[in-house]
């Protein structure tokens, strides 16, 4: 997790959710945050490996994971070494949605669609796949879809729409789900406080994946990365610090970084998380390979097992390390003052 000491400022957040669906958790009113001073910090979210049943003579040959600002593919090379086809299931999960309890995150989703927010598709040998969406909506523990369903509420636990709902409940039906945990007042010491959330939304996409024999066959997963986006200033150097270890910062590119901010130069910053794990818990996988496009050709990369190689060039390349499924990536782009 990045420090959340590093605040938008209200004319950048401003700016984001302008050009955003209506879809981005809103910051509550200062009137209703006592000593509230900034806004919401915007947050990435990850995006779940693919995961495939078992079954002898599978072989994962490769994964490549391919990485833009706008735009996330994995792809996974499976081997089917049989003399006949291979039919296993296969999933991906989507990430958990949940409205901040103190509203101090937003995300930006690529559309309000609660089955897919993320725009994903899925493609075998350049063939498009149909899915199947299991959705649930817990809280305490227990899936209340039905109930909120019932209500005719929107399945996306934060956001305009959401708000706009829960404002329309009547004070009974307000309370008989705030009773079962679905939904409760931003302050509980007042009753008619307006309502909040309290749901997770998750959603698993799967699909009968069938293996030709003898083949390696490609399976992409594209979708739209949701990430975390900011700015650095002179008084971030601290902050820029504290990255050094979660991002890889190289001393050089550490160097670098503080010496624009100490100039009173600012970094625009993109902030990447992905799912870098093996499709197969039962056999080997193979160390996911990594590309990442560079926005400008001024931008810095850097993220665990980049190659250093190829850090001035517009594609930025590396290898997942050993211990870690979940790669952060962050991308700095000169910014104005």
């Amino acid at each position: 997790m990045r420090n959340l000491g590093i605040v938008l400022s209200l004319a950048v957040v401003g700016a984001f959710l302008a050009a955003a669906p209506s879809l981005a958790q809103t910051k509550q009113p200062e009137a209703d945050v006592p000593g509230a001073t900034s806004a919401p910090v915007q947050s990435s979210l990850v995006v779940g490996a693919l995961q495939i049943g078992s079954a002898a003579n599978l072989e994962v040959m490769g994964i490549d994971i391919n990485i833009a600002s706008d735009s996330i593919v994995y792809s996974y090379f499976f081997k089917n070494s049989r003399a006949a086809e291979l039919s296993l299931t296969a999933a991906v999960s989507l990430p958990k949605l949940q409205t901040s309890a103190d509203r101090s995150e937003t995300w930006i989703l690529a559309s309000n669609d609660p089955e897919n927010p993320v725009g994903l598709t899925i493609t075998a040998a350049g063939v498009s796949v149909t899915t199947k969406a299991e959705v649930h909506a817990y809280a305490l523990g227990f899936d209340r879809l039905a109930e909120i369903k019932a209500e005719h509420l929107p399945l996306i636990p934060f956001g305009p729409e959401i708000d706009k709902s829960l404002a329309g409940l009547s004070p009974e039906a307000s309370d008989r789900l705030a009773a079962l945990g679905i939904i409760s007042p931003r302050d509980p010491a007042q009753h008619n406080a307006p309502a909040m959330a309290d749901w997770s939304l998750d959603v698993v996409l799967s699909w009968r994946q069938v293996l030709p024999p003898g083949k390696t066959t490609p399976i992409a997963v594209k979708f739209t990365p949701v990430v975390a986006q900011y700015r650095m200033a002179k008084g971030d150097l601290e902050n820029l610090d504290d990255m050094k270890d979660e991002a890889c910062l190289k001393p050089q590119v550490l160097a670098a970084l503080q010496s624009r901010l100490k100039g009173s130069g600012a970094w625009q910053v993109t902030e990447i998380s992905v799912d870098a794990s093996g499709p197969a818990r039962w056999i080997d996988n193979p160390n996911a390979t990594l590309s990442v496009q560079k926005p400008k050709p001024d931008a810095i990369v850097s993220f665990c097992g980049m190659d250093d190689k190829s850090a001035s060039r517009p594609t930025v390349l590396g290898v997942a390390p050993d211990d870690s499924d979940e790669i952060r990536i962050v991308i700095f782009e000169p910014a104005a003052k």
